[in-house]
């Protein structure tokens, strides 16, 4: 229903805004995907005590964007990409909404790093494997 339809956006922008969610996805997303042994792909590593709701610090992460990146390894980090998406929908149940190429590095290591995750999606558990 429509009304539906602006609930879920209504959730998701008062969502987008709180930069403590955000916080909690970027944390979440990394251990999940180091605990599965999904060590190619990683999020920024977050600075609780200068980070509020209103405010979100990170450490800086050097890299590129993987879109704008020459490295030969940008074909095998795309694959990652696939796979951490794949992972986000199927298993962790918590999908990153926001893939555009400016949210998507090389890091200098040779990493995936997924930047901003204010808007995520909660994946229903029947959905997923």
């Amino acid at each position: 229903s429509a009304q539906a339809l602006v609930d879920e956006w209504g959730r998701g922008f008062v969502a987008e805004t709180d930069y403590l969610y955000e916080a909690d996805n970027t944390e979440s997303f990394a251990e999940a995907m180091a605990r599965r042994g999904l060590g190619a792909v990683t999020s920024p590593a977050v600075v609780r005590e200068l980070s509020s709701s209103r405010v979100l610090v990170t450490e800086w992460v050097d890299g590129t964007r993987l879109d704008l990146d020459a490295s030969p390894d940008v074909p095998r980090l795309c694959g990652v990409a696939i796979n951490a998406y794949l992972t986000m929908l199927l298993d962790t149940g918590v999908l990153h909404c926001d893939p555009h190429p400016g949210n998507l590095l090389r890091t200098t290591d040779g990493k995936l790093c997924i930047l901003d995750w204010g808007m995520t999606l909660e994946v229903p558990s029947n959905l997923q494997i």
